[in-house]
């Protein structure tokens, strides 16, 4: 059957679903008509960008939200396209482009490669080389990273003479793309999950994370999974021997030096880190105290700012209108479109929440508050390897909130934990985001990856439910 064919049967599917929810489903246990109507277009829509897309459904699903009632039309436009994590994903993702496009990624990524130590040790290269995608990717978008070092690997990977099926080959790009997972979740700075989830947490339960204690735990989480990581490559323990090929001088003979823009975009990048994160570190400083009212977006607006002005040879060093066309507007308005969601999902006029929890509380509810939240871990996890991570994160976490609402266990490092356990998807092609860029061309596959993927992401699991809950609880308090 044709893919467009299948396509219009997901989208009869989803209509049959909308439909018999609304017949079914019946007001009462908290629940309202509204919430009824709620639910009859936010389950089909699901569906739909589980099995379809997540662009134009985006749109319908706006429309459809305002015929319900639960939102007025302004605050449906103020809650998706307004709201702040919109804007935040723009404004980094720009920034991103200027240090794609000045060289400063692909300079970094040299450095790290072409270390004298790593000649002829082939898993220092592997280990200097994931490392650098991860902590490059702690501050640059993951689908624009995944890009680019698919890109690097497959030009090192033709120094060594390597090719797709080989299995340091596969191990390179396995590496890549688990390091991209965790770049994905473990940094709020230009990534759309964290910051979606803290505004849904924000919204719904007016508690703040800030992206210093997200950073935080992030960090520390990334070093223990790249260590397993580093672990279970060493196990895999593929044959090496193309490595000998590899010649360091070489290498950074042919890399392009970086120049006058690329130096001075690395500087104001570090300049707009260092704004977002110093002030809510030091906030009980009188100049910092006032910064931190201003948010992580000013900083990095005025970055922007700054090198749209400065200019070098006669060219400014981002061509803000050139960026901007650069940056993908699907993701953007599926950003929006989830956080939107969030505010008819624990309004009053809809009783959703109070009606999940009376559903759930008899069963799982039951369970002791750490017990709950390993299970949930578990769960988020099953699911994200086969479903969307961003929709995985949004349903456990009001599914969590709703459970532990009564508990003393806190909200806040429950999102936090859940965010990280939702991004732990690298088994199957549907994945994450950036997936099919690894399953796609070949350059991995299920056959050849399965039994280190599920290695990856069982160490991932026990570290999120006994490390990591925990930490989160330590440094959100």
């Amino acid at each position: 059957m044709k893919a467009e064919y299948r396509q219009y049967i997901h989208y009869l599917i989803a209509l049959i679903i909308g439909v018999v929810i609304a017949l079914v489903l019946h007001p009462g246990n908290g629940l309202t008509v509204i919430g009824v109507r709620v639910i009859a277009i936010l389950i089909p829509v699901l569906y739909l960008w589980l099995t379809t897309n997540t662009h134009w459904t985006c749109l319908l699903a706006l429309a459809l939200l305002v015929m319900t009632g639960a939102m007025t039309p302004n605050e449906v436009w103020a809650g998706s396209m307004g709201h702040f994590v919109v804007i935040t994903v723009i404004t980094y993702m720009i920034l991103n482009v200027c240090l794609k496009e000045t060289g400063v990624i692909d300079k970094i990524a040299m450095w790290f490669v072409t270390r004298p130590f790593v000649q002829g040790k082939p898993y220092a290269f592997m280990t200097m080389f994931f490392a650098s995608n991860v902590i490059i990717g702690l501050f640059m978008d993951n689908l624009s990273l995944a890009v680019i070092y698919i890109g690097i690997a497959e030009v090192l990977c033709k120094h060594m003479g390597l090719k797709k099926g080989d299995q340091m080959y596969t191990v390179i790009f396995t590496g890549v793309m688990w390091g991209n997972v965790l770049l994905s979740i473990c940094s709020p700075i230009a990534h759309a999950l964290p910051n979606i989830l803290m505004g849904l947490l924000e919204t719904q339960c007016h508690l703040t994370i800030t992206y210093a204690q997200w950073l935080g735990f992030g960090v520390i989480y990334a070093a223990i999974i790249f260590v397993a990581m580093m672990i279970i490559i060493r196990i895999w323990n593929p044959d090496t021997t193309a490595f000998q090929n590899y010649d360091v001088e070489k290498v950074k003979a042919e890399a392009k030096p970086l120049g006058k823009d690329g130096k001075f975009s690395a500087f104001i990048f570090v300049v707009v880190i260092f704004f977002v994160l110093a002030p809510s570190i030091l906030k009980t400083v009188p100049f910092f105290s006032t910064l931190n009212t201003w948010g992580v977006v000013v900083p990095a607006l005025l970055g922007i700012v700054v090198l749209a002005l400065v200019r070098f040879d006669g060219k400014a060093v981002l061509n803000v209108p050139a960026a901007m066309k650069q940056v993908p507007l699907p993701p953007v308005i599926f950003a929006g479109t989830v956080s939107c969601f969030a505010v008819p999902l624990s309004a009053k006029n809809t009783g959703i929440t109070v009606w999940l929890g009376n559903v759930l509380r008899p069963s799982i509810g039951q369970l002791p508050t750490a017990a709950i939240v390993v299970v949930l871990i578990a769960l988020a996890i099953l699911m994200t390897n086969f479903l969307s991570n961003t929709v995985t994160q949004v349903l456990f976490f009001n599914i969590g909130a709703v459970l532990l609402a009564g508990s003393n266990y806190s909200i806040a490092a429950f999102c936090l934990i859940i965010g990280i356990a939702s991004g732990m998807a690298t088994v199957t092609p549907s994945a994450a985001v950036p997936s099919p860029f690894f399953f796609g061309p070949g350059h991995v596959t299920m056959k050849t990856t399965i039994k280190p993927n599920l290695a990856f992401v069982i160490i991932c699991f026990v570290v999120c439910a006994f490390i990591g809950v925990p930490l989160a609880t330590a440094i959100i308090g």
